[in-house]
């Protein structure tokens, strides 16, 4: 994937851009490995395609747009300082409890995926979100995302650089979801 991170952004944004770059490869790269004729074939009662699996990641991607879009906004309103932090982010989520597939979570019915999303409509769906969430994130630049916080339903209160984070840690997740999806169809 080639880099689309303009000059001049704040570090820490820089690092989340990166962040979410390398891990949406490491999902798309999990995709490519589900042999073509499996890719919209349910593994298990109550287990999503890898369609749906995609379509359930852009609602979250798109959902993290939306509301950082208007907490920045809100923070702009209200002359919020601009971030002066430039150390990494990275150690500020611990992505163990994300990425751990032992643990099966239900995902809220707003992010639940589109029953029968295809495969080719999950990776247009992820292309949209990812560029409104993109911009989303650049249109940040310089606010102090740190400052920003919303709850989320299974990690507890995250700032806003830290819902960004969780962004890459899901599509990690996800990844393995999908491996598994592939392993089961093969036999494996």
């Amino acid at each position: 994937m080639p880099d689309q991170t303009p000059p001049g952004l704040h570090p820490r944004i820089a690092e989340l851009l990166e962040h979410l770059d390398e891990t949406r490869a490491a999902l798309l790269d999990a995709v490519h490995h589900v042999p073509r004729d499996r890719r919209d074939i349910r593994s298990g009662d109550g287990r999503w395609t890898v369609g749906e699996v995609l379509d359930h990641i852009s609602r979250v991607e798109a959902g993290y747009a939306r509301l950082l879009t208007k907490r920045v906004s809100d923070a702009r309103a209200k002359g919020i300082a601009r971030d002066t932090e430039t150390s990494s982010i990275l150690g500020t989520l611990d992505g163990g409890p994300l990425t751990d597939r032992s643990r099966r979570l239900q995902a809220p019915e707003i992010v639940t995926p589109r029953q029968d999303a295809t495969l080719a409509e999950g990776l247009a769906a992820l292309e949209a979100s990812r560029g409104v969430m993109r911009a989303a994130v650049i249109d940040a630049n310089g606010v102090a995302l740190g400052t920003l916080t919303q709850q989320h339903p299974y990690f507890g209160t995250l700032d806003m650089y830290q819902w960004g984070l969780f962004l890459g840690f899901h599509d990690l997740r996800h990844a393995e979801q999908i491996r598994e999806i592939a392993r089961v169809q093969s036999g494996g």
